[in-house]
């Protein structure tokens, strides 16, 4: 970010992060959310931090702010009833939603700690199993690990990634692939045609993540790493 950062600043550029689901996470010591002009994280039911659905805007830039709290409420002016000087959107969050919100927010300290603690048990169980590749954490940063997701190479661990999903569904364990590359998509087809990101459809064809939830406990862990390292050894 701070390159990305320099370069924005000398182009007289915004950065906007994508903070999505990086709740709690750390670029050198400094939270996400507060890195560039401003910020959207998810709430969506399945990040660390959920109202159920929608999101927030973070920035500290006061009319970036303005801006974004008027544009949220159908962008009423403040001068004239029902009168609109921008094209506004119906974004507002409950007050049910906020308070769900706010009392995920005082535990959000616990959330991460139980996400890396549970990353560092995968790391642990996982290492050492041919094929496997499981995610590092740069020394400058701090991961959450929202999902822990694993590289499966097929000619070290004996089996392709869907085979070894397949494997883990039939002992009761559910998983998800990485994100499809952009360029993949249907309704992009014509836009990227010809084009290739093989960075990216090497990730989506090997990666997929494991049960991830900052309630899971080290037996059902211990149970999920159990599974992935007898699947390799049972192909002998």
């Amino acid at each position: 970010m701070d390159p990305l950062r320099a370069l924005a600043d000398k182009h007289g550029i915004l950065v906007i992060e994508d903070a999505a689901e990086s709740h709690g996470a750390e670029y050198r010591g400094r939270r996400t959310g507060g890195l560039g002009d401003a910020a959207g994280f998810s709430f969506y039911a399945n990040k660390i931090i959920t109202t159920g659905e929608g999101g927030m805007v973070t920035t500290n830039n006061r009319e970036i702010a303005r801006l974004a709290w008027n544009l949220r409420d159908h962008a009423f002016s403040h001068e004239r009833h029902f009168w609109h000087k921008y094209i506004g959107f119906n974004y507002r969050m409950t007050n049910l939603q906020a308070a769900v919100g706010l009392a995920q927010v005082e535990q959000l300290d616990g959330f991460v700690a139980a996400r890396r603690r549970n990353a560092l048990e995968y790391n642990r169980r996982l290492a050492g199993i041919p094929g496997i590749t499981t995610p590092r954490e740069a020394s400058w940063a701090k991961n959450v690990y929202w999902m822990y997701g694993i590289l499966v190479d097929e000619q070290g661990y004996g089996m392709n990634r869907d085979a070894l999903r397949q494997v883990l569904a039939d002992n009761g364990i559910e998983t998800r692939t990485f994100f499809i590359p952009m360029h993949c998509q249907p309704v992009y087809f014509d836009q990227f045609r010809g084009e290739r990101y093989p960075v990216a459809e090497d990730l989506c064809r090997r990666g997929f993540y494991l049960p991830s939830a900052s309630s899971l406990q080290l037996d059902e862990i211990e149970y999920v790493c159990d599974v992935i390292r007898e699947a390799c050894t049972n192909l002998g």
